[in-house]
């Protein structure tokens, strides 16, 4: 069981898919740690089975009668590793941890890279800073190394900065940045727009950029000339993922037009986020899209009539060069 136990931690610290900290990472440790137990049980058993049936009754352990080999495979193979196993998951040390804990520490800092870490340690300072403009030198870092590690750190910082939907330049900044990495970030922002709240889908604001909502506001000047100022409202996410999807370079994505689509004609969403769905209607779709966004026009949201006006326009030019190319 612990020739099993280590063979497998040995295995474990050279992939970074095995997580031991998940319970499907350790339910599958567990389970090969019974077959692998199982397995060397049974060969040195059949390797040392000749000289035991030899000596006789002169072995006192270890017999080789079908009984005592059965015993034998049961405690040695089974029964020692599920409570060897279950007792490290369950025992707590005096640091609040557990022995598997530890274990699964240790095999994680061996996956560790310099890449990783520094991902991690940008990740921690964004979190940890006071300073909007540190903040986004921060987030300008983490889009730089362009990695699957980076791309973790920006979104915790979208999920766990409460100042990232707040601060104009944080905000701008990190929509950047995620933007860039375009359908690598893609499935992980849809997911996390599915999860709003129904509840807090009609509030969402408009992007702290949008022309047409600041003037139906009042205001003269974009937030974007004052780093420091505040995002209007809470819920700002749904229209920060519009916004990114908006600024990602893909120019054809099946899915995320079907998204759009989607969004534009739920009238659970704000006007915001309805609004920026034409836009992207216009960006990733076709001359079959027009007749959908002129529709909108006839709208009685002066913000979607706005938002409408823009995507035909963007999309009637796409439209225009294309059939000018062909």
């Amino acid at each position: 069981m612990a020739l099993s136990a280590a063979l497998l931690l040995v295995i474990a610290s050279y992939t970074s898919h095995w997580d031991l900290h998940s319970p499907v990472g350790l339910g599958f440790f567990g389970l090969l740690l019974v077959v692998l137990s199982l397995f060397l049980s049974l060969r040195v058993d059949a390797l040392t089975l000749g000289r035991r049936r030899r000596a006789g009754k002169r072995q006192l352990l270890n017999r080789a009668d079908a009984r005592s080999r059965l015993v034998k495979f049961i405690l040695g193979g089974v029964v020692i590793p599920i409570v060897a196993l279950t007792a490290a998951i369950r025992i707590e040390l005096p640091n609040h941890q557990t022995p598997m804990t530890l274990l699964a520490v240790a095999v994680r800092s061996r996956l560790a890279n310099p890449e990783v870490d520094r991902s991690t340690r940008l990740g921690d300072a964004v979190l940890r800073s006071r300073i909007p403009a540190a903040k986004v030198q921060g987030i300008l870092a983490l889009q730089s190394l362009s990695s699957d590690q980076a791309l973790d750190q920006l979104l915790r910082i979208l999920s766990d900065d409460p100042t990232a939907l707040q601060a104009a330049s944080e905000y701008q900044a990190l929509s950047a940045a995620l933007a860039s990495y375009g359908a690598q970030a893609k499935p992980r922002l849809l997911q996390q727009f599915d999860g709003v709240s129904p509840s807090a889908r009609p509030g969402a604001p408009a992007p702290p950029d949008d022309p047409f909502q600041r003037e139906i506001d009042g205001r003269s000047e974009a937030p974007a000339t004052r780093a420091s100022e505040a995002v209007p409202g809470p819920g700002a996410l749904p229209s920060f993922i519009m916004q990114t999807f908006l600024q990602m370079g893909l120019k054809e994505d099946a899915d995320l037009l079907a998204f759009a689509r989607k969004t534009a004609a739920d009238d659970g969403w704000s006007e915001a986020v309805r609004g920026q769905a034409l836009e992207l209607i216009a960006k990733l779709g076709g001359k079959e899209d027009l007749d959908g966004l002129y529709a909108y026009l006839e709208s009685p949201s002066a913000l979607l009539q706005a938002h409408a006006m823009r995507a035909i326009a963007a999309l009637q030019s796409k439209v225009s060069a294309s059939a000018a190319k062909g």
